[in-house]
């Protein structure tokens, strides 16, 4: 999303109002801004959903071309964000710009808003409802307090803005603007769709800015056609609506590059109203805060659980007990008994694998899932993503279709831990003084963890987890889905152990034999984002990649403890990898010489070879 490349002036694309992310200086690499509190500033932070291809989506808002808000069809505006008696409600005492907070958005209802502006001259606050792109003015008596937990949820409403359309500047007029009528008969053409199509059109510049309107082209579909297969070719692009409606008002342009996209505003003067409405005035003072049973219950498990005097289970079923609940890791043997890929007899054993390129974070942690399984022992008798014809229907499979076989599987065991933790009769709270006592013991922490929307859609919302370090927040690292991450302790729950059957589906990788070539010097021989930039390059994600059994040695931890990141457990480095449509190898890409952000041939790197 930041463009680090292209170097710009202000003057020619000014700051942005709401930065993604500190841009990088000269020696320092990209740092995307968290969400949650700021601890040095107490600023809140909640992300934005920046689309960055077609996406169906929903109508909320049309201010104008420039500005139209929209929602995906998956939103979860209405279940996870709506807030309804009994809920904790704390009156908001400290009113500032850019903060965010939970106000009423109709009759003892309430969601997530931000405060635009400040008492006016009527005592009344501007506020922002960033999941239903709605305005209001409300008294300082109806807002309450967003508890973090909310701020890890992106706005559900987007952005977006029509892309080539700009108004008409008319007779006496010195400035764009768009007119009253425009923006009425374009509201009147989306409301007439039930779906829309937005098209990201492509820029050469990516803009550290979530307050920047997305360029799009727009589309409506009509009821049915959403079901038909090339609706695309029969849906009507609204621009071209526009036009027709509206000729004299608007100038069509047919561009390709979205850098130079302009926002226009509206000519009229919004109305202040004098006073705020009635569900808008204060908490109702009968709220309904707590439910008195649900705490009994709650109260009653807790003393069950946990000895007042320390954090030992007492009476925990052993089928929930992190301290015996734990997820086996595949060794090399294992990998090679049950993911072989079917070659014919006498060939060098290798298994297949699809890269997570998201979770790519240098040559030393990288992630991969094995797509092919081969056969089935007693221990994967029950594996989701198991078939008895597994070998037999592989062989005639398209080697193209290899990725999406082994998207299916994790879709597969997502969609069966989304449908056993969603059930709040089967979360039990993992809580930070167990995790971190349990580590001081040495043991190894597994869990379930509830992740956010953005994470969720592809991966499902509940996913297990190795805990590697546990502070104020967690640091974990997703055994399905690849790759490391910081989460709050309250989104960790205890994983069951019919979940800790089976192995990861994600493995963490190292490539062996390499070293940085620009800090090969360097005492912490740290990789470059050119280097990385062109290890990801090599890697590829676009086909699946093959890894020889013989080219498989697990990663053993320096007896000292090492701060480098990429001294872990369970993690198998590789020598090489091989792909199916070419014959270069990934170290004949990395180390060749003639391309920029190659690296350089080490064999005591990341640790010597242990086979």
């Amino acid at each position: 999303m930041i463009s680090v490349g292209l170097r710009l002036t202000d003057q020619v694309f000014p700051g942005p109002e709401e930065p993604i992310a500190k841009l990088p200086t000269a020696s320092e690499n990209p740092e995307m801004i968290l969400d949650g509190i700021d601890k040095n500033t107490g600023k809140a932070v909640i992300k934005r959903i920046v689309l960055s291809r077609t996406a169906n989506v929903e109508l909320l808002r049309a201010e104008s071309p420039s500005r139209i808000w929209v929602r995906l069809p998956n939103h979860i505006t209405d279940t996870t964000l709506t807030f309804r008696e009994p809920f904790e409600l704390k009156p908001k005492t400290k009113i500032v710009q850019g903060d965010y907070a939970v106000a009423p958005i109709a009759e003892r209802t309430f969601r997530r808003c931000r405060i635009l502006e400040t008492a006016n001259e009527y005592e009344l606050i501007k506020i922002f409802f960033i999941d239903d792109a709605t305005t209001a003015f409300v008294k300082k008596e109806c807002l309450a307090e967003m508890d973090e937990h909310y701020m890890f949820y992106p706005w559900q409403a987007i952005q977006i803005s029509l892309f080539g359309v700009y108004p008409a500047i008319g007779d006496g007029e010195t400035e764009s603007m768009w007119s009253v009528d425009t923006c009425f008969n374009l509201a009147e053409i989306l409301l007439g769709f039930s779906i829309l199509r937005v098209e990201v059109v492509l820029s050469t510049v990516v803009f550290n800015d979530y307050a920047r309107p997305i360029p799009v082209k727009l589309f409506g579909i009509e009821g049915d056609q959403l079901e038909e297969k090339e609706h695309k070719s029969r849906s009507v692009e609204v621009k071209q609506i526009l036009e027709k409606k509206v000729p004299t008002q608007i100038v069509s342009m047919d561009l390709h590059d979205a850098a130079f996209h302009e926002i226009y505003e509206v000519a009229e003067t919004v109305e202040i109203p004098e006073d705020a409405l009635d569900i808008h005035q204060c908490i109702p003072a009968d709220w309904k805060h707590k439910d008195e049973v649900e705490m009994a219950e709650k109260e009653e498990e807790t003393e069950e659980l946990f000895n007042k005097d320390s954090l030992t289970p007492e009476k925990e079923h052993e089928d929930w007990d992190p301290r015996q609940n734990k997820i086996e890791m595949p060794t090399i043997e294992e990998l090679a008994e049950n993911f072989r890929f079917p070659d014919p007899p006498g060939s060098e054993p290798r298994i297949m694998l699809h890269v997570e390129g998201k979770c790519t974070k240098n040559p030393f942690e990288w992630y991969a899932r094995p797509i092919v399984k081969t056969g089935k022992n007693e221990r994967e008798e029950n594996l989701p993503w198991t078939s008895q014809k597994d070998t037999e229907e592989f062989k005639e499979v398209d080697l193209v279709d290899w990725i999406l076989y082994g998207n299916d599987q994790l879709t597969s065991f997502a969609e069966q831990l989304d449908n056993y933790y969603s059930n709040a009769k089967n979360r039990k709270p993992l809580r930070r003084e167990e995790i971190q006592i349990m580590r001081k013991e040495n043991r190894e922490v597994f869990a379930v963890c509830a992740v956010n929307e953005e994470k969720a859609n592809y991966t499902g919302e509940w996913q297990r987890v190795l805990i590697v370090n546990c502070d104020e927040f967690a640091e974990v690292r997703f055994l399905d889905s690849g790759g490391r991450d910081m989460v709050l302790t309250s989104s960790l729950y205890r994983i069951h152990k019919q979940h800790c059957r089976f192995p990861p589906m994600c493995l963490r990788f190292s490539i062996h034999g390499v070293s940085t070539k620009v800090n090969s010097n360097k005492a912490d021989k740290a990789w470059t984002t050119k280097e990385t930039s062109r290890f990801r390059m090599c890697l590829r994600e676009d086909v699946p990649i093959f890894i020889n059994v013989s080219d498989l040695a697990p990663m053993v931890l320096p007896q000292r403890k090492d701060p480098r990141p990429y001294f872990a457990n369970y993690v198998l480095m590789v020598k090489n990898v091989s792909y199916i449509d070419e014959s270069a190898t990934l170290m004949d890409r990395f180390l060749d010489t003639s391309e920029e952000g190659c690296a350089i041939k080490d064999p005591n790197e990341p640790i010597p070879w242990t086979r």
